[in-house]
């Protein structure tokens, strides 16, 4: 019948909205929601923030067809976002078109700052080392930036109504992002912190 076709629809697109939320969204911040919370916002007092650029994309892309472009970021992003699952600490922030924002030790009080500071940094490194097995793959010749800083305290939270995004606010990240616009290619810039 129409209805059942409609119930069954109506199951796949919640089902749908699911996945992409869980895809979208730190596991405990997720479990926030599903507990009901409609207002979550919290502070960090210390946590590490991370930018990976990928240097002069814009140029390189232009030769490239959309699939190519939107390709070469899905297999190099999709390649962190594999990596990062092995860092407990590490949380994937978001995508800035071809910057990749992470941090580490938000929803850690009881670690000490230099444990996030370790697992960001180890991850850079593997970042780098992902990158040359990306060239390879692709037979590329992409280069990146990654700038890191360790401060706080910062605000963390879900932003929006309709489409909900977790977000961190803060100079912690303003002074990664500068770090990484003045860090050299295939370097990482970290603050003295």
């Amino acid at each position: 019948s129409i209805l059942l076709q409609k119930k069954k629809r109506l199951e796949l697109a919640k089902k749908q909205s699911q996945d992409l939320l869980e895809q979208i969204m730190p596991p405990k911040v997720l479990k926030m929601l599903k507990e009901g919370k409609s207002e979550i916002s919290f502070v960090v007092p210390s946590a590490t923030v991370m930018f990976v650029d990928i240097v002069n994309f814009s140029k390189f892309s232009t030769d490239l067809s959309p699939q190519q472009t939107m390709g070469t970021l899905s297999t190099l992003f999709g390649a962190f976002d594999i990596w990062i699952q092995k860092y407990p600490l590490m949380t994937k922030i978001k995508l800035i078109g071809d910057t990749y924002m992470a941090a580490c030790g938000l929803f850690v009080t009881d670690e000490e700052p230099k444990e996030h500071a370790k697992q960001s940094v180890d991850f850079a490194l593997r970042v780098l080392n992902i990158l040359d097995d990306t060239n390879i793959k692709l037979n590329t010749n992409l280069q990146i930036r990654i700038g890191i800083n360790s401060d706080g305290p910062i605000i963390a939270g879900v932003l929006g109504t309709e489409n909900r995004v977790f977000d961190i606010i803060g100079d912690t990240i303003n002074v990664a992002s500068r770090l990484e616009h003045k860090s050299e290619p295939g370097h990482i810039l970290m603050s003295e912190k």
